[in-house]
């Protein structure tokens, strides 16, 4: 009820993170979630803007199947994240770099568009190992895939999620807008404040047991902004990621990925700043 209490019908669309780009240019999304891929986008000149942040630690954990042993035993092996150049496959990347090897040359990265599809993968063995957010990772480990590494073990500061839109939507409508991020800083704040209901929520979305969602709460709590605010440094990561994958010199400035005004606004009007 928190959208409605800003005037908002919102839906939620589950969709393949490759789709996002596209559908927020010709209007078929108003907003999304992919926040961190879609500011590696706008780093390299599509015209979308992160409004908000909601995950601003790494909330990912490698999941791998019983015959991997050490890191080294993924050498040659194939990773599920969920789409190439996303979070995930940077992150993947990273750890394994951890463990010695080569991301470029040692491992292979699978998108496979959704944590639904990388499970299946691990599952049927069409991959060693995955990278999973909770309660994936939780899930996983019950079944027998345990969790060789932590993401924020080996990535301190890494943006995950949060709200975009585009570039053409904060142009024509800034009224919705500011509502839409309105109601998205209150959801970080009522995640905080109402555990048990929260928990409760995530049993019933995932069909889970209630300490499996009490244990991915907890983990995943730690990783979320408390007002929707995420630190410039954090910001300047995912811009130099963007521009080292791509092999460009040039210079993007934070304006050109996020505009925060209407987050400032929200965050007086609600008493966190």
């Amino acid at each position: 009820g928190l959208f409605r209490e800003e005037g908002l019908d919102v839906q939620i669309v589950l969709m393949n993170g490759r789709l996002v780009g596209p559908a927020l240019l010709q209007g078929d999304l108003d907003y999304s979630t992919l926040a961190d891929t879609m500011m590696r986008a706008a780093a390299t000149g599509l015209p979308v803007k992160v409004i908000a942040f909601g995950g601003i630690r790494p909330a990912l954990a490698l999941n791998v199947r019983p015959e991997i042993k050490t890191g080294a035993d993924l050498k040659g092996k194939s990773i599920a994240v969920t789409s190439i150049g996303s979070t995930t496959d940077l992150v993947a990347r990273e750890i394994v770099r951890s463990f010695g090897l080569n991301p470029e040359r040692d491992i292979v990265t699978q998108g496979l568009g959704s944590q639904a599809n990388n499970q299946t993968a691990l599952r049927t063995g069409a991959v060693a190992a995955a990278l999973f957010t909770p309660p994936y990772d939780v899930i996983a480990e019950k079944e027998g895939f345990r969790v060789i590494a932590w993401a924020g073990d080996v990535v301190k500061e890494q943006l995950q999620a949060g709200l975009v839109t585009s570039d053409n939507k904060i142009g024509r409508n800034p009224g919705q807008v500011k509502r839409m991020v309105r109601g998205f800083v209150k959801s970080l704040v009522f995640l905080r404040k109402e555990k048990s209901k929260v928990v409760e929520m995530i049993g019933k979305q995932w069909k889970i047991d209630a300490d499996i969602a009490e244990k991915s709460y907890n983990v995943m709590i730690k990783t979320l902004s408390a007002n929707g605010s995420a630190s410039d440094s954090a910001i300047e990561n995912v811009i130099q990621q963007t521009l080292k994958a791509n092999k460009s010199q040039k210079q993007v400035a934070h304006s050109q990925v996020a505009n925060l005004s209407f987050l400032e606004e929200a965050q007086k009007e609600l008493g966190l700043r």
